[in-house]
């Protein structure tokens, strides 16, 4: 067979949030695959439990042969476990994960089946793509992992979530104007990626991984004229959506006084931030507080009006920073000055710090809520009822703006360092942030906090079980 594509999605699910956009993910990719005329088979699975996913994974293998080129993509909800990422199966559950998702090593033992000249892996899902491991001062590449060429392209990176769409997710949408942006000749995979790179590239909150071990001369399609019918199509679609009625086009053109009073009726205002802000809060204690680890831990609520915890500071700067505002309610500064008067004093300081950067400069971090708000910031304190569990730690901001509230969310976990003390600064178990317009709804937000709270949580209890539990003793001989 000359080539052949699989293509795993999943919409609903037992103990996870539906995903809406996933059936229209298949769909898309399934439309844009066959417009390539490059595939003889292109399998779907949609809505698979673990066990019935990986059966229609090998029955998929043994029907493709040995293609020139195997496709994969999954879209659907992805879950990171130590340094092994999964694809969540409808049935999954975090306290199995090997058992109800397929891990990255278990998906490629089965893709190797195929024995393919080329794999190539697009993934859909929070979580998904993985560092490049760093080793006594040199960045290791990753391994074709025993496949001859490999390109993995990843919708984000392991500590980002991948954003859902209507009808796409942002990633597959984005994915498919990649491969359509070149009109005419051979579209590369490199095309692609290099496309998804500045699509993303000032993206803070999600940005794509990819993994490209392979000649460079690998094609998508060989003749983007191929795709010309599909470009139509979706042309007619997006401009039978967008299309202005005629009273529309004949409209006066508006004054800015009118386009100032337009722009200023969609701005929050002060009753709506105050009951937005203290919902969101008030349903992120409540899911926080609903857990089952009450007899492991106690508790401890704390809600400030400014953002007074440093934990979260420089986060919060970084991010907001970067945004395009048309208002101060928050100021977010990050400067950084060379140290030394000359050019001479900076080199003498570079020769000092050997080399190392950050040592020859002065940073100043500016963190200010202007906006006066009686709730800015929560944070959510586990402290466990025995020596041998560690502390953890939530902490939640609401940074507002005109157009949209930002939500920051920082976890970590602290040692025990004294009776009764624990390590001040911890390790980080969790680092996000979203932008919410305010008349949107924030359930899906705390469903994530919520879900990634207990999941370090139910980490840590684990982990302490395999500690204590002694290793069964062998027999003596007799």
């Amino acid at each position: 067979m000359a080539n052949a594509a699989i293509l795993v999605g999943n919409v609903q699910y037992d103990r996870l949030s539906k995903l809406e956009c996933c059936h229209d993910d298949l769909l898309a990719m399934k439309q844009l695959l066959e417009a390539t005329q490059k595939y003889e088979e292109i399998a779907i699975i949609e809505n698979a439990a673990a066990d019935s996913l990986k059966s229609q994974l090998r029955s998929a293998m043994d029907r493709i042969g040995n293609p020139d080129e195997l496709f994969f993509y999954f879209t659907g909800h992805g879950h990171q476990h130590e340094t092994e990422f999964f694809h969540c199966a409808t049935d999954f559950d975090s306290r199995r994960p090997n058992q109800t998702g397929i891990s990255t090593e278990e998906l490629h033992t089965l893709l190797r089946l195929a024995d393919a000249q080329l794999v190539v892996k697009v993934i859909d899902a929070c979580s998904s793509g993985k560092l490049l491991v760093k080793s006594e001062g040199s960045w290791i590449p990753q391994s074709k992992d025993g496949f001859r060429n490999l390109i993995q392209i990843a919708s984000c990176l392991d500590s980002q979530n991948s954003l859902t769409g209507k009808p796409l997710s942002v990633f597959t949408e984005k994915f498919r104007a990649a491969t359509l942006r070149k009109i005419e000749g051979p579209i590369y995979y490199t095309d692609i990626i290099n496309t998804l790179r500045d699509e993303f590239l000032e993206n803070d909150t999600q940005t794509p991984f990819f993994v490209s071990q392979h000649t460079a001369r690998e094609q998508f399609v060989d003749d983007a004229s191929k795709l010309d019918a599909l470009r139509k199509s979706l042309e007619e679609i997006r401009a039978g959506v967008s299309m202005p009625s005629v009273a529309t086009q004949i409209a006066p053109l508006l004054t800015l006084e009118d386009r100032l009073r337009a722009a200023d009726a969609k701005v929050v205002t002060p009753d709506l931030l105050s009951k937005f802000i203290n919902e969101f809060f008030e349903n992120v204690i409540g899911a926080v507080s609903a857990t089952e680890f009450s007899q492991f831990f106690d508790l401890e609520v704390t809600e400030h009006d400014r953002f007074r915890e440093s934990t979260a500071e420089e986060f919060i700067i970084r991010v907001m920073s970067k945004e395009k505002r048309s208002d101060n309610f928050v100021t977010a500064k990050h400067t950084r000055k060379l140290r030394g008067s000359n050019l001479f004093g900076a080199a003498a300081l570079l020769r000092q710090s050997g080399f190392g950067g950050d040592g020859i400069y002065d940073e100043t971090w500016e963190l200010e809520l202007n906006c006066a708000l009686t709730r800015a910031q929560i944070k959510a304190t586990l402290t466990p009822k025995f020596y041998n569990l560690q502390r953890i730690v939530l902490v939640i901001t609401c940074a507002p703006s005109l157009d949209n509230c930002y939500i920051f969310e920082v976890a970590s976990q602290h040692m025990l360092t004294d009776f009764g003390k624990y390590d001040r600064d911890g390790i980080e178990t969790s680092r996000r942030w979203w932008k919410i317009h305010w008349n949107a709804t924030t359930n899906g937000v705390v469903e994530q906090i919520a879900r990634k709270f207990g999941e370090t949580v139910r980490t840590q209890l684990e982990e302490a079980e395999k500690r204590l539990t002694p290793e069964p003793t062998s027999p003596a001989r007799l």
